[in-house]
């Protein structure tokens, strides 16, 4: 048989409960207990802004989003999310680009053309195919991450761009001759023009 009114059946009435269960709040919230877990809470907060920048790379610490400062190689502090937070940059990895063609997947065969970008017009009015590799590293990591929104897709096209420009001014025979080098030279220099205009931070080694 069960009563509303006392403990029978086994239930415990609800005015001890809420009595327990305000003891043991008290027991969380006294000092033996919050403070040391407060601490050990706020050491790994701090912790967190401990941070290693590889060989080859720079960090670039952000003060709520705000760029302050470039860290370097080794053990770096910064103040913990969300007051300051940092990106990681490779300034030694030299990257790669392919303008008119795409090289073929591991395992073998050919490359691959791409004629909407490889076939232009030359200055006496010829067309000719014209494939270009670019080698090229992060130059200002700070611009690399905070002017141009994609500065790899910037690039691939700037240097289509400068590709056709530089063709579009010399004839057939120089350009897959005795100018070929002439060409090569050109198009790197305004290449660099355009990724410096656009703030990308890239610079073209190789072209």
């Amino acid at each position: 048989m069960f009563s509303f009114g006392g403990y029978e059946g086994g239930f415990s009435d609800p005015q001890e409960r809420i009595e327990e269960l305000k003891t043991k709040l008290r027991r969380w919230t006294s000092g033996k207990v919050l403070v040391p877990l407060l601490v050990v809470l706020a050491l790994v907060w701090i912790g967190s802004g401990i941070y290693v920048v590889g060989p080859g790379e720079v960090g670039v610490v952000m003060h709520f989003g705000r760029e302050i400062a470039i860290a370097q190689p080794g053990l770096n502090f910064r103040l913990p999310w969300p007051v300051q937070r940092h990106e990681i940059v490779d300034v030694q990895r030299v990257r790669s680009a392919e303008i008119g063609y795409r090289s073929a997947v591991r395992g073998g065969g050919f490359n691959q053309r791409v004629a909407e970008e490889a076939l232009m017009l030359t200055g006496d009015e010829n067309i000719v195919e014209v494939q270009l590799f670019v080698q090229y590293i992060v130059q200002d990591p700070s611009q690399y991450l905070f002017r141009a929104r994609d500065p790899e897709a910037t690039l691939r096209a700037a240097a289509e761009v400068a590709l056709r420009s530089v063709v579009g001014r010399n004839t057939i025979d120089y350009t897959m001759t005795d100018g070929r080098e002439d060409v090569q030279a050109q198009a790197r220099i305004y290449l660099q023009k355009l990724l410096d205009d656009y703030q990308t931070g890239l610079l073209a080694t190789a072209v």
